[in-house]
C-alpha cells in the first residue's frame, strides 16, 4: 500500500515533468505539419518556409570532424565520462561542442537555398565513434584533443577513465529537411529569356523566439513528426500509470483501515 503510493507519486511527478518538457516538441510538430513544402525557386523569402533537398557545400567549404575525421558542414561532438554515484553510476556529458559552416540545399527546382545553421535546433542521431576505459587506452588524437580542452582521459592516479566519444553530423549529399525564417538576398544574375537580370537567393536562418526557430534534420518529415511526439506520449503514459498506482494504493489504505 505505502509502496504503491510512493511509486505512484514518483511516476506521477516524473510523468508531469517529462510531459511539460516535451510541450515544446509538440509545438514544433504543429509548426511542421502546418507548413507546406515550398520549391526553393518559388519560395518568396518572407516568413517561415519549409524546404527539402540535398546538402551542397557553400564557398565556406567543409570542416573535418575531430573524432571520426569525416567531412561535414555541421558537427556536434559529445564526450561522456562514467561516474560512480554510490552503488550505481551513469555517464555524464563533460564536453558538448558545435562547429559548422554555411551550406546550401538543392531541391532540383533550379535554385539552391543558403542555410545559416548557427543557433538552429538540430534533430540528429548521435553516433558513438570511440570509447576508452580500464584496458582500452584512448587513441593519441583523442587524448590530444581533450588536452586542448583542459580535459584528460586518465584520473590523477593515471588510470583510464571510462569515456564515450560521439558525433552528430550533417555531411554533403545528406538529405535535409529545413523549416524556419527566411529572406531573399541578392544572388547571381539570371536570364529571364531575353537578358540577364538581377537574381536572388533564398536564405534560411535562426531568429529570435520559439516561432522563429530554425529546425534542421537529415530525417524525413514523417520521421521527425513521429519522433517529436514520442516524449510527450511517454510522459502522458507515465503520468497515467503514476495516478493509477497512487489511486490503487489509496484505496487499499482505506480498505485496510476499515
Amino acid at each position: 500500500m505505502v509502496a504503491l503510493l510512493i511509486i505512484g507519486s514518483i511516476l506521477l511527478l516524473i510523468g508531469i515533468i517529462v510531459t511539460l518538457v516535451n510541450l515544446k516538441n509538440v509545438r514544433r510538430r504543429k509548426r511542421i505539419l502546418g507548413t507546406p513544402t515550398s520549391p526553393i525557386a518559388q519560395a518568396p523569402g518572407q516568413g517561415p518556409v519549409e524546404v527539402k533537398g540535398r546538402i551542397v557545400p557553400s564557398e565556406q567549404g567543409l570542416l573535418q570532424t575531430p573524432f571520426s575525421g569525416r567531412q561535414a558542414v555541421w558537427c556536434r561532438i559529445i564526450v561522456q565520462e562514467y561516474r560512480q554515484h554510490g552503488r550505481s553510476g551513469s555517464y555524464v556529458t563533460i564536453l558538448n561542442e558545435v562547429d559548422c559552416r554555411h551550406f546550401m540545399v538543392d531541391d532540383g527546382s533550379g535554385q539552391q537555398a543558403r542555410i545559416l545553421p548557427q543557433g538552429a535546433h538540430m534533430i540528429l542521431e548521435a553516433q558513438q565513434v570511440a570509447s576508452s576505459g580500464t584496458f582500452n587506452d584512448a587513441s593519441p588524437h583523442l587524448q590530444g584533443f581533450l588536452q586542448s580542452r583542459g580535459l584528460s582521459t586518465t584520473s590523477w592516479l593515471g588510470f583510464n577513465k571510462s569515456m564515450r566519444y560521439s558525433e552528430e553530423i550533417l555531411s554533403p549529399g545528406d538529405n535535409l529537411y529545413a523549416l524556419g525564417p527566411s529572406r531573399r538576398d541578392a544572388g547571381p544574375p539570371v536570364s529571364d529569356g531575353y537578358r540577364m537580370v538581377p537574381g536572388s537567393q533564398l536564405v534560411l536562418f535562426a531568429g529570435a523566439g520559439e516561432v522563429n526557430e530554425l529546425i534542421l534534420t537529415n530525417k524525413t518529415e514523417e520521421q521527425v513528426v513521429s519522433k517529436l511526439l514520442y516524449g510527450f506520449i511517454g510522459g502522458l503514459v507515465m503520468t497515467g500509470l503514476g495516478a493509477a498506482a497512487g489511486f490503487v494504493g489509496l484505496v487499499m489504505g482505506i480498505l485496510d483501515s476499515m
